[in-house]
């Protein structure tokens, strides 16, 4: 024996499904594993959700929930968690942040420090419970968001948008704007109570 540790290793599966039948079962069996600093950071972001589930709002437990399906899993997931290390979480915030949301925009700089403050609150259980030393995810610097000035829809404005299609990200109406669309709304079924 050379002292080195051992791969498992699988492969030669005769099917597809029988592939991913073994991932399947292989998961589940790094699932039931204790949580320790040995663990995957996957099993212990798991393993934190199950504890802080009854301390915290609903709405916050589902946006932690949503920050480590989509993001943290996916991208630190497999990494023992005594081996994460501020160079993981960089890159994965690099990643993150080439990514597009479902209708094609960058995701936000204030989405990007939300998933960190979920990652950050992970870790620092995971040093308070004595798993880890340190948590990696402290001080960490983001783009700081971008802040969207309002612009007045004037006419010159408008008629920009119909000649290129480009608008400002904000766009205000004036008051005659106001006025017109109200009036075109007035009759609305859909604005009329107990209609």
């Amino acid at each position: 024996m050379s002292g080195r540790r051992q791969r498992l290793r699988r492969g030669g599966f005769p099917t597809a499904e029988a592939e991913q039948q073994a991932a399947r079962d292989l998961a589940q069996a790094l699932e039931a594993a204790p949580v320790t600093g040995y663990c995957t950071v996957a099993q212990w972001l798991r393993y934190w959700l199950s504890v802080v589930e009854q301390r915290i709002r609903p709405t916050t437990y589902k946006a932690y929930r949503d920050h480590v399906r989509l993001f943290l899993i996916p991208y630190l997931g497999l990494i023992p968690l005594r081996r994460l290390s501020r160079r993981h979480v960089v890159r994965m915030f690099s990643a993150v942040a080439r990514r597009r949301t479902r209708y094609g925009k960058p995701i936000s700089a204030a989405t990007l420090e939300r998933i960190r403050a979920t990652l950050r609150a992970a870790l620092n259980e995971a040093v308070r419970e004595d798993v880890i030393r340190d948590n990696p995810a402290r001080g960490l610097r983001l783009p700081s968001p971008r802040h969207v000035h309002p612009m007045v829809w004037t006419p010159r404005r408008v008629a920009a948008w119909r000649r290129t299609g480009e608008r400002p990200a904000a766009a205000v109406w004036t008051v005659e704007q106001l006025t017109e669309f109200l009036a075109f709304v007035r009759d609305d079924r859909l604005l009329r109570c107990g209609g």
